[in-house]
Parts: C-alpha cells; structure tokens; sequence
C-alpha cells in the first residue's frame, strides 16, 4: 500500500481557529520510494492573530504571511484536490491524528469543502508516527534510541527521534523538512519493528480496528500516560454512546464487583487506577495480540490462565457488563446535559456531525461558482453555520463583493473575538500583546537582535490588523 506522509505548519495550536501557513504531502510505495510531492504555503486569515510562540517556532516572518502566492482557501482546495488524486493510501505524520488532521479537516470545514473526511475513507488509511514510536520502544527496547528527559521519561518528539537515530532532519519545522525527516522514522519502524509496522496497518482504519477487537476480544492495549507507555491486558466489553470501545483490565477481578449495586459500582468505576479502560478505534490506539501484555508486569505476575479465567466470568455475566454499560452511558449523557455552552460555528464540528443532503449540494454548487456567485448563497444554507463560512470566506477573499450590512456583521463578530480579554480558547490582541512583552524581555536579556528584529514585524503586522477591527 502506498504510503502519503503529511505535515502542517500554522499559526496556532487551536484547531477550530488557526491558519494553516504550510502543508506538505508525499506520497511513497510501500518501499518508500518518493513518487510525487505536494508543498505550498498560504497567506494568514485575515481574521487570525499569529501566534508569536508558532510563528517563532517555525521561522515564518511576516513578509511571507501577507506574501504567499495562496489564500487560505485556495490551498485548502489545493491539497483536497491533490489528495484525492492520489487514490488509495494509508497517511501518516508524527501526531498527525491528534493535530494535522483536526486542523485539516476544520480547513475543509470552513472552506465549504463536501468530502471533509477524504483521508478517513476506506480505502484510505491512517497511522501516526508517534504512536508508532511510544509501541516501537515498548516492544523492542532497542529499537529506537531516545533522549531521556529529567524526569526520566524518554522523549518523542521528531527532532529528537532524528538526532538519536542518525535521520537527517533539515529545514526542521518547516512542513517539507518534518515531511522528509517523518518518512525516514516511518521506514526505521517499518524495518527494525516489522509486526508492529504490519499490526499498524490492520488497525489504521476504524472499521478495522473494530474488527480486530472483535475477533480477539482480549488484547494488549499500548496506553501513554505520565511520559511512560505502558502494557495493558484487556478484555472487551462494549462500545459506549461515543463509539468508544471499552474493556475491562484484567489485572481486577470481576469476582470483587459482580454484586455490587448501580450506585455502588459506579463509585468503584470512578477509582484509580481505572477498572475499565477505553481505546478509540478512530484514533490508531495501538492494539496487539494478548501476548505482548501478558509478558508483562503485573499481568506476568497473575499468569495466562486466571487472566482466562476473568474474560471467561465477564462473558458469563452479560447483565453485569450491560450494567457497567448503562453506567458508562449515562455517565457520557449527564454531562452533555450540563454542558450548554453555546458553541461559536467553528467549533461545532462534531456538536452538529454530518452536513445535510441539501447542505452538501450547496457546497458543491460553491466549489464550482465564481466568487460573485458565491455572495449570493447565504440564504440557501439550512444549518446556519455554513451561512457564516460563506460570510467569513467572501470577507476573507473578496470583501468588496459584501453588502455594507453583511461586511459590519463580520467585521464586528471578529472585533469583539480578537479584542476579548476572556481565557478564550483562541489567539486574541491581549495574548499577542503579553506574548510581545515577553519574548521582548527574553531577547533582551539573551541581546538576541535578530529576534527582536522579528518581534518587531510582527508587532507592525497586528497593530495594522488591530485598525482593520477596532475594538467594540
């Protein structure tokens, strides 16, 4: 199988919010053989405030924010184009899953794009070199040479990896450097971890996990918690109102909860270290035979038969797992009562899931309309978030199509966002401002003028920003 390794670079870690500033896509045969690129940049949203820690990060300077030969929206469709032109593969990124992909999925999302998913549809897989690696180590401690931190936990960041491992890793931080530097790792895990590498890609697509989880119904579960991965030996129960699955730990015997009440199970449920665990099929939780956990301590200690022996009580016993599921599931419902948040269009993603029929005919009627077109659409959305995507795109692309009425209503929306000074879960002036003051203190300090040549533009670049929304 084909192999399109992915990287984004942006200008904050808010997927909901950000702007994707860089992406680069290659696309390997299963011998990881290059056999065609994708890199383009984009000019930052007009209505995003860079973040100072990201743009520093990267080394992106203002000239190339406002200079980039795309738009936001036009290297969304670029890379959804280019992606579904290369058919069948599995992706893969170092935290692709967690990160990359949200992002990406959001760009699509707001660009009115139909096919929001394209990389999670079979025939097209996903895996992620993060996982991949905590495994790697798990399973063969020589595997993979790590830098330890103080803490004495090893280190899994991709420069790191690439020091230790002899990967080169050039333009670091940029997407077509991480791009190059992830493909090496992929290949270095493939060939010194070959079942891991063969097990990942059984599992890369959430049908198939599923599948897997099925079949086994007891199976080793990598989980990473408190910078240490970890074995653990678990028997499948059920997959609960968020299509999770979740399992019971075979290092707690069922004997010692069977008869226990509702109230009193749930508040046996709610102790640590967990009774029933979660693995998220979508997600490439890392999943192997039983045997890998069974080596392993405290699993090792209690022995393959008893760990058996408490699969086979749990199987004997459906109404005390329909029970836990009851539990779980009403667990999942209380807190969505308490959750009224109203949540801002962009962040509904999920909250709304799948667009409807006439929603989705609408956006491809956009993705084939000129701009001017386009301006005419807003009344013909049913689900009133894509209005404001619509809005939001017309005044990001091309403003001077807006009615006055229209132009006010977003611009006004924006002020009040990047003017708040709330903890808001994205870049706002207030941040940008405290960030300037203090990396200016530190570059001070280090008499690093080169940086502070840099905060300087990009103090230059908000403050102009700042006149195009002027505070509510």
């Amino acid at each position: 199988m084909n192999i399109v390794v992915g990287d984004l670079e942006t200008s904050e870690n808010n997927v909901n919010m950000l702007s994707v500033l860089e992406a680069s896509f290659v696309i390997y045969d299963d011998r990881f053989q290059e056999l065609e690129s994708f890199h383009e940049s984009a000019r930052i949203r007009p209505t995003c405030v860079p973040s100072l820690g990201a743009c520093l990060t990267t080394g992106i300077r203002t000239d190339k924010l406002i200079g980039a030969n795309n738009s936001s929206f036009e290297l969304a469709v670029k890379i959804h184009n280019t992606l579904s032109k290369w058919g069948s593969y599995c992706t893969i990124g170092q935290n692709f899953i967690q990160f990359d992909n949200e992002a990406l999925v959001r760009m699509f999302h707001k660009s009115l794009i139909p096919d929001i998913w394209i990389l999670k549809k079979l025939p097209k897989k996903m895996m992620d070199t993060l996982f991949l690696a905590r495994a790697s180590k798990l399973i063969d401690e020589k595997s993979l040479k790590c830098e330890v931190s103080s803490k004495g936990s090893d280190l899994f960041k991709l420069g790191s990896l690439c020091k230790m491992n002899g990967i080169k890793h050039e333009n670091s931080h940029s997407s077509a450097g991480d791009v190059h530097a992830t493909a090496e790792l992929a290949k270095l895990i493939k060939g010194r971890v070959p079942k891991l590498w063969e097990q990942g890609l059984k599992i890369a697509h959430k049908s198939e996990a599923k599948k897997f989880i099925e079949k086994n119904k007891v199976i080793s579960h990598v989980a990473y918690f408190y910078g240490k991965a970890r074995w653990y030996g678990l028997k499948f129960c059920f997959y609960n109102n968020y299509d999770y699955a979740r399992f019971w730990d075979l290092r707690a015997h069922p004997k010692d909860y069977l008869n226990l009440n509702y109230q009193d199970l749930k508040k046996e449920l709610s102790k640590t270290p967990k009774v029933i665990r979660t693995v998220k099929p979508s997600k490439f939780d890392i999943m192997m035979d039983h045997s890998y956990s069974f080596k392993a301590e405290p699993y090792s200690k209690i022995g393959e038969a008893e760990l058996f022996n408490r699969a086979k009580i749990l199987d004997n016993n459906p109404n005390f797992v329909e029970l836990i599921r009851t539990i779980d599931n009403d667990d999942i419902e209380e807190k969505k009562s308490m959750d009224q948040t109203e949540l801002l269009p962009e962040f509904r993603l999920y909250k709304d899931g799948f667009s409807s029929k006439k929603d989705e005919e609408t956006m491809k009627l956009f993705q084939k309309m000129e701009w001017k077109e386009r301006a005419k659409l807003f009344d013909r959305w049913e689900n009133k978030k894509y209005e404001w995507f619509n809005k939001v795109l017309l005044f990001e692309e091309r403003p001077e199509l807006l009615s006055k009425g229209v132009f006010k209503e977003v611009r006004e929306e924006f002020s009040k966002r990047l003017h708040t000074i709330e903890n808001v879960n994205w870049h706002t002036f207030p941040k940008f401002a405290k960030e300037l003051t203090d990396y200016g203190s530190k570059f001070e300090k280090e008499k690093n003028d080169e940086k502070l040549q840099l905060l300087k533009e990009y103090d230059s670049y908000v403050a102009e920003m700042e006149k195009k929304f002027p505070k509510p």
